[in-house]
């Protein structure tokens, strides 16, 4: 085996020991998709961890930054998360470990039905996101095609505005279903690894909905919450969110 294999081979091993357990280390965000904006580009920044953790910020946590980009019934989002502890060790520092994830995503929405004055709005949305790790990284080193584990949400979005004096709340709630799978997988195995193409066969779709809140405040600020549950792996895992976003138009 050459010395590329053997890089290869442990690196597609590690992965298929950082997949196995993902869900249970890697704690989520709720998908924030509102279906109530407008016309205008704002930035976020956002907390969130499982429910089973509570409320106290601590190694479940994860952090995550994005902005958003509407333009009259289309709306556009793109994200980048992580785990809050390792990335405030990373800042300062700390070493990088391999199997430390981060991850990237991208929402698209399309509202058809409501917005502006009326106070329901439906929207239909899809996206993507996908996890890299140190893996992808020393593989793309070594010259391997690594496979990336990626999930594709779809769904509906339905809101609801409830008028308050000089502003306004948000209300919504959007089930989905998201599909995963391995891709950017080798046509040959160059790793000699055999768990490679069990690996990349394997698909998933699992249901879960988000439930979530919107307080905009001068059309400049906004808060907003979210509650997100469902099937992972046919387990049921929740989590929360909480978070806060500056920009020009975008909310109403």
């Amino acid at each position: 085996m050459t010395g590329k294999m053997r890089v290869g081979t442990a690196l597609v091993a590690g992965l298929l020991g950082f997949a196995a357990q993902a869900s249970a280390q890697i704690p989520g965000m709720p998908l924030f998709t509102n279906p109530r904006y407008g016309t205008g580009l704002r930035v976020h920044v956002d907390v969130g961890q499982p429910t089973e953790a509570g409320t106290a910020l601590g190694d479940l946590t994860v952090a995550q930054v994005g902005a958003s980009l509407a333009i009259g019934p289309i709306g556009f989002g793109a994200n980048v998360g992580s785990n809050f502890r390792r990335a405030q060790e990373i800042s300062q520092g700390g070493s990088y470990n391999y199997s430390d994830n981060y991850t990237g995503s991208a929402l698209a929405q399309l509202r058809v039905a409501g917005g502006g004055r009326g106070n329901l709005s439906l929207s239909v949305f899809g996206g993507a996101s996908v996890d890299i790790t140190g893996y992808e990284i020393a593989a793309a080193s070594a010259d391997i095609k690594y496979p990336k584990f990626a999930t594709f949400p779809v769904g509906v979005a339905v809101g609801l505005r409830i008028p308050l004096g000089l502003g306004s709340l948000n209300l919504w709630g959007a089930p989905r279903y998201v599909f995963s799978k391995y891709v950017n997988c080798p046509d040959i195995d160059p790793t000699g690894f055999s768990g490679l193409s069990t690996m990349c066969d394997d698909t998933g779709q699992d249901f879960r909905w988000t439930v979530g809140a919107d307080l905009p405040i001068l059309r400049i600020f906004s808060i907003r919450a979210a509650y997100d549950s469902g099937k992972i792996e046919d387990q049921t895992v929740s989590y929360w969110g909480i978070g806060a976003s500056i920009g020009i138009g975008g909310m109403r």
